[in-house]
C-alpha cells in the first residue's frame, strides 16, 4: 500500500503529469518597492492564474489580500525579505513563518538564500534556511529555495550556481530556483542536484525582447530542468496573462501539465565535465 503525505498532495498542485512546473515570481514588491515595476498585485494574480501557471510565489500580505481563491494555480508563500534601501539588499532575514503561510493556505513555502555575502551573513542565511525545512517537515509542506550568489567570488558563475543549488537541496529543498549562466550549466543543474530545478528568468532589459526570452527559455527546458521562474518577464509585460500562457505553453508543450518528458534529450551535448 502506497502512502501519501500531505507534501506529495501539495506538490501534486505545483507539477504536472510531465515533472515540470512553471511558476511566477512575484514578491518583489519588499525588495524593491514599485521600482520593481509591480503595482496593483490583484489585477496581476487574476492573470497570472488565467494565462495557467502552475504557482505564484508572493508574500503574506499578497497572499492575505489579493491572492485568488481557485484551484488551478498553486499559492506559494515567501518568507524571506530585504530592501534596496539598505545598501545589503541580497542580504535576506525570515520575515514570515511556515505555520503562518499554512494559515494563509499556502501550497508551498519560499525562501530565498543569497551566498557569498560574507561568514556572517551565510551562517545567518543557513540558520534560517535550517530552520524553515525543518518547520516544513513538520506541517508536510514542500519548500522552494531561491539561490543566489554575490558576484565576484572565487568561482565562475556556473559553478557558483551548481554550489548553492546543491546547498538547498542538502538542507531539505524539495524544488530548488537556480540561475544559471548557460546551458551547459542548467544541464548540470537538471541532472546533478537531485531535487527538481527551475531556472530563474533573469532581468529584463539589455536590448532582449521577450521573443528572445522565449527562445532562451526553450533552449533551457531542452537541458532538462524541471521549469521556470519568472517575474519581470510577466508582471512587466503589457499582457501579463499572454506572457504567463505563452512560458506555460513551452514548459508544458501539450498543454497546462502535458506529457512532455523531463529528461534532457538522447545525445546531449553538454559536457559536464566543464560544469
Amino acid at each position: 500500500m502506497t502512502i501519501i503525505s500531505g507534501k506529495d498532495r501539495r506538490l501534486a498542485r505545483l507539477f504536472g503529469p510531465d515533472g515540470r512546473t512553471f511558476l511566477v515570481a512575484a514578491d518583489h514588491g519588499v525588495t524593491t518597492g514599485f521600482d520593481s515595476g509591480l503595482g496593483d498585485m490583484a489585477p496581476l494574480l487574476a492573470a497570472v492564474a488565467e494565462g495557467g501557471a502552475d504557482g505564484v510565489v508572493v508574500h503574506r500580505g499578497t497572499a492575505k489580500r489579493h491572492a485568488p481563491v481557485q484551484r488551478g494555480t498553486a499559492l506559494l508563500v515567501h518568507l524571506s525579505g530585504s530592501t534596496d534601501l539598505s545598501p545589503d539588499g541580497d542580504v535576506k532575514t525570515a520575515v514570515c513563518s511556515v505555520e503562518s503561510a499554512v494559515a494563509l493556505g499556502a501550497d508551498a513555502i519560499s525562501v530565498h538564500v543569497t551566498l557569498g555575502c560574507g561568514a556572517t551573513d551565510d551562517r545567518a542565511a543557513l540558520a534560517d534556511l535550517g530552520a524553515v525545512s525543518a518547520d516544513c517537515e513538520r506541517f508536510g509542506m514542500p519548500l522552494l529555495v531561491m539561490t543566489y550568489v554575490r558576484p565576484g567570488g572565487p568561482r565562475s558563475a556556473g559553478a557558483a550556481a551548481l554550489h548553492a543549488a546543491r546547498v538547498a537541496a542538502e538542507m531539505g529543498a524539495d524544488v530548488v530556483k537556480a540561475t544559471s549562466p548557460d546551458l551547459e550549466t542548467s544541464h548540470a543543474l537538471a541532472t546533478k542536484i537531485g531535487v527538481p530545478v527551475v531556472v530563474a528568468g533573469g532581468e529584463t532589459g539589455r536590448g532582449a525582447t521577450f521573443e528572445d526570452f522565449l527562445e532562451t527559455s526553450r533552449l533551457t527546458l531542452e537541458t532538462g530542468v524541471a521549469g521556470l521562474c519568472v517575474g519581470r518577464w510577466v508582471f512587466t509585460h503589457a499582457d501579463p496573462a499572454r506572457a504567463t500562457r505563452a512560458l506555460r505553453d513551452l514548459v508544458h508543450p501539450t498543454g497546462a501539465g502535458g506529457a512532455a518528458p523531463r529528461e534532457a534529450p538522447l545525445g546531449s551535448p553538454f559536457d559536464l565535465t566543464r560544469a
